[in-house]
């Protein structure tokens, strides 16, 4: 089968390799699409992935064949792909952070994933795709998962306020949930005017291209002064000290962009203001679960976000390159094999 091989930094290349073979409690899915993900993005531009393989772990597809001792599915099921891959026994696990098993990895990250025209996949990553949902749509749900995970650990309330800072896939996504969670205020702030026209579409408060403060505290009020949850989504160091500036006093800042170097920052700003700094990685199962039935429900519209498909053999420059393109007119870009 063809496959898209990570090769290290800046490395992708078209291979053939041989079809896998489902084992015990396994199946084997024909993939339809798979998402280029912001993480994808940083392995391919600094080589933090250290690993040789198929990356790709925002999967949909079909069940083309299954192993011994899975009975819940059959041949031809819709599926997509919760890639987390957990032992169930660490410490981890049992407090039920499956996302920190550190023994699990993850189908796409360690197990041969999506860019590729077939996977395997345990029986226990499989998740329905509901008749309703498109076979596109079903690469999305990692993101949305990521974001539900985050507004649980912080336990955003209706009524609280937000700013989110940068509006990529999970920045867009976040807005979404920000509406369906009750905010009550959310600013938005992002360079590329491509992504900020699609983020106004969902009405947020303010919508602005670049961190303006004296505009963000304004729309918060002078009682507050500042947003009560920043989401940090860019990883982009800039953006990741501002948020220090545009959180109130008391708020939290949570960091779900990925920035792979060390940054400066100022910890009296956030020690003498009370602020919480919360990391974000992954999901449960119970979030991804929720991403679908928000889509299914029509309360996610991943519509807008999905923005352009490319067959496997140019994954790497309509594929990868546009993505890293700080000008690209693209939010999402999936990869048909």
């Amino acid at each position: 089968m063809k496959a898209a091989i990570y090769e290290g930094k800046e490395k992708i290349v078209i291979r053939d390799i041989p079809k896998p073979v489902p084992k015990e409690g396994e199946a084997l899915v024909k993939v339809k699409y798979a998402g280029i993900c912001g993480s994808d993005l940083e392995f391919f531009k600094t080589g933090l992935w250290p690993g040789r393989g198929v990356l790709g772990h925002e999967i949909t597809g079909t069940i083309a064949e299954l192993g011994s001792d899975v009975k819940k599915w059959k041949e031809g099921d819709r599926v997509s792909i919760d890639c987390t891959m957990s032992c169930g026994k660490c410490l981890f696990c049992k407090k039920g952070y499956t996302n920190l098993c550190r023994s699990g990895g993850a189908i796409g990250l360690g197990h041969d994933g999506g860019f590729a025209e077939y996977l395997i996949a345990p029986y226990k990553s499989l998740v329905t795709l509901p008749d309703s949902i498109p076979h596109k749509y079903g690469t999305v749900f990692d993101q949305i998962a990521t974001d539900l995970i985050a507004l649980r650990e912080i336990n955003f309330q209706i009524g609280d306020t937000a700013a989110i800072l940068g509006l990529g896939t999970l920045g867009i996504f976040m807005l979404q949930c920000l509406k369906v969670a009750g905010a009550s205020k959310i600013v938005v702030v992002e360079k590329n005017p491509y992504r900020l026209e699609i983020a106004e579409r969902f009405n947020p408060d303010r919508a602005l291209k670049k961190v303006a403060l004296h505009r963000i505290r304004k729309a918060y009020g002078k009682e507050i002064n500042g947003a009560g949850f920043v989401f940090e989504c860019s990883g982009v160091s800039t953006l990741i000290n501002a948020a220090l500036d545009i959180v109130c006093r008391g708020g939290t800042i949570v960091q779900i962009g990925i920035c792979d170097r060390p940054i400066e920052m100022h910890p009296l700003k956030y020690i003498m203001n009370h602020n919480r700094i919360q990391g974000v990685l992954g999901y449960l199962r119970e979030d991804f679960e929720t991403a679908v039935d928000l889509v299914a429900r029509k309360l996610i519209d991943p519509e807008p976000v999905v923005t352009k498909i490319v067959p496997l053999d140019d994954i790497l420059e309509e594929g990868f390159k546009e993505a890293i393109n700080p000008e690209t007119k693209e939010v999402k870009i999936i990869v048909e094999p």
